[in-house]
């Protein structure tokens, strides 16, 4: 055979394997259900040959490695794992026919880990009765087609919009949180035709009663006039980063010129009588709806200081050389209270409740007084030994208490002389009544 002839059977047998390889079908793959997958799905990759026989044989590979042959033109894989991802092909073959389809283009399977779940609360647990809670359900994936399933408890109850929860999608409201919402709560996600997202970790939800309040007052009540006060709003709870509320009535109180608001602490300085009133306190959390339990009201009594009387022995007139005592008495209670216009209960007798006793301050005009060579102070008397011309001078006193301020001051009691014949004398007045006695020469 001529070069000629040779060349033209070799081209018209390229023409003729060309021809039967552009007829070859080619198949089509498809995935169910669309990648990714998540690990345990079952997946379905179905091979389709577009041609009028129906005797395929069909060959599967994976990353170009022949994993399956049949007569079936699906491929399943049951519980899929993350092993199984890849590229997939398939392609068809006949009986006696060795390149009877082509390969399909190739389709990547991706398969990954269910994605977790997680749940949040707010406001942190433990909650107070009454307050509001948010419970939301966070699923860590691209997609956000889910539908979320909420349960409670042991025997995971699932959890459906009801009087008091409300269920809207990814977060579950509770209204007025009450102790039998306590529990263990969890959540999970799903997807039409998909498995479950995994199962959320629980989370336990305490409630707790509303922590009680206390408010306490230093120093008793009544408190005396010019005297310092301090109200402390104590807390009964775990928490320490409350916000203080103080109330006088219905008003509540801010720092200002007499007013202190420190946190849980009310000062008062120089209480006055416009100070009386019923006070209490609360106390608040940021981000929180509910407050503490108001305290019980305490009624502040403001009143003036017991009086101070000096009295003195001998009756005017008094002999230079004589023993003079001057004795501070101060108001009893009972008088105190009459002439405050209070009725008198023995709950409030001071006597116990202010021990230690009065601690007496005795004055000669600006001079406070100590025992001396002359004087000598004894408690709630003062004593002159042998008294003359120099003793003559505005004596008075007044009565002190630990914590406590000072009783009023005594009126002034003033010894004087006035005679200078047979006898000397000292004469006392009396500030109070301003009379003076005066002794006549003998």
């Amino acid at each position: 055979m001529g070069s000629s002839a040779l060349s033209l059977t070799l081209l018209l047998m390229s023409l003729i394997l060309a021809g039967l390889t552009q007829d070859l079908p080619r198949p089509t793959l498809t995935v169910t259900p669309d990648s990714p997958v998540f690990t345990g799905e079952r997946v379905s990759l179905k091979c389709e040959i577009n041609s009028d026989h129906s005797d395929w044989r069909y060959e599967w590979n994976k990353d170009r490695t022949k994993v399956s042959e049949s007569y079936r033109n699906t491929l399943t894989i049951e519980r899929s794992k993350t092993s199984d991802a890849g590229l997939y092909t398939c392609k068809g073959q006949r009986n006696g026919r060795p390149n009877s389809s082509q390969s399909s283009s190739a389709v990547s399977l991706s398969v990954k880990d269910l994605p977790t779940s997680t749940l949040t609360v707010t406001p942190d647990s433990p909650v107070f009765t009454g307050e509001r809670v948010s419970l939301k359900c966070v699923i860590n994936s691209d997609h956000s087609d889910w539908r979320y399933d909420w349960y409670k408890g042991r025997d995971s109850v699932m959890l459906q919009t009801s009087e008091r929860y409300t269920v809207n999608r990814d977060t579950l409201t509770i209204r007025g949180a009450t102790e039998s919402d306590q529990g263990q709560f969890w959540c999970r996600g799903q997807r039409d035709g998909r498995p479950y997202s995994s199962q959320s970790s629980s989370v336990s939800l305490r409630v707790t009663a509303l922590p009680r309040t206390t408010l306490t007052v230093t120093p008793d009540s009544p408190v005396f006039t010019g005297e310092r006060v301090i109200l402390k709003c104590v807390i009964n709870s775990d928490h320490s980063d409350w916000r203080y509320e103080w109330y006088k009535g219905s008003v509540m109180l801010q720092t200002s010129e007499r007013y202190t608001v420190n946190r849980d602490t009310l000062t008062i300085r120089g209480a006055t009588a416009s100070d009386q009133g019923q006070f209490w306190c609360r106390g608040h959390r940021d981000g929180r709806s509910v407050s503490s339990q108001s305290s019980s009201a305490v009624s502040l009594t403001v009143k003036d200081s017991p009086r101070s009387t000096l009295t003195v022995t001998p009756d005017s007139p008094v002999f230079t050389g004589e023993r003079v005592n001057l004795t501070c008495v101060i108001e009893s209670y009972s008088n105190w209270r009459q002439r405050n216009g209070l009725k008198y209960d023995r709950r409030y007798d001071w006597t116990p409740a202010w021990r230690p006793e009065w601690r007496y301050e005795w004055y000669k005009g600006s001079v406070m007084l100590q025992t001396s060579e002359r004087y000598t102070v004894n408690r709630d008397t003062l004593t002159i030994r042998g008294a003359t011309e120099s003793d003559q001078d505005q004596f008075w006193c007044r009565g002190q208490k630990d914590e406590r301020p000072k009783s009023s001051q005594s009126r002034f009691t003033q010894i004087y002389t006035d005679c200078d014949t047979r006898q000397s004398c000292i004469h006392w007045r009396d500030s109070q009544s301003d009379v003076c006695d005066k002794l006549e020469p003998q």
